[in-house]
């Protein structure tokens, strides 16, 4: 009986030591000492679309289609304000064939016109057909997918793509 008792003390004991050792056991990333590594980035900002207004833009011209934007913070969930034009890069991904690639022309805020309302942070940016040494291109009948980017501190931290058809 002793032995039986024995051997089942030895088993628990086994059993303890082991799941002390596996809990206790480090994670190993060769190279990078626990200090050096990076803390996983906690904030997933968002942009969002609010508002895309095509007129006066038409195949033909060069006008502005303006686009209604908000960068909203994951981690506050509130809008990102005091953004201006170093904040935001435009990649143009589709356009018609033989159209021209999209560039931002101008950022401006939106501002709330109600009294005593919050200061909006929603953006206004003219987006218009690029122009090279001086010749404007224009705009052509088709669809238009571009990816917006929201950049701080030189780090892209968000991006929203998009279409629009003129």
């Amino acid at each position: 009986m002793k032995k039986v008792k024995a051997l089942l003390a030895f088993i628990v004991l086994l059993i303890v030591v082991m799941s002390v050792a596996n809990a206790a056991q480090q994670v190993s990333r060769p190279g990078n000492s626990i200090a050096s590594m990076q803390k996983p980035k906690l904030d997933a900002t968002t942009i969002d679309i609010i508002l895309i207004k095509i007129a006066p833009a038409s195949p033909g011209n060069s006008e502005p289609v303006n686009v209604g934007v908000k960068v909203v913070s994951s981690l506050t969930g509130q809008d990102i304000c005091g953004l201006d034009a170093s904040n935001f890069n435009l990649e143009t991904l589709t356009v018609p064939p033989g159209g021209p690639a999209i560039v931002i022309k101008n950022i401006y805020p939106t501002s709330s016109v109600a009294i005593n309302q919050p200061v909006s942070c929603d953006y206004w940016l003219d987006m218009v057909p690029t122009s090279y040494q001086g010749n404007q291109y224009i705009w052509l009948t088709g669809t238009y997918t571009l990816k917006l980017n929201y950049v701080a501190d030189g780090q892209q931290l968000a991006s929203k793509t998009f279409s629009f058809r003129v």
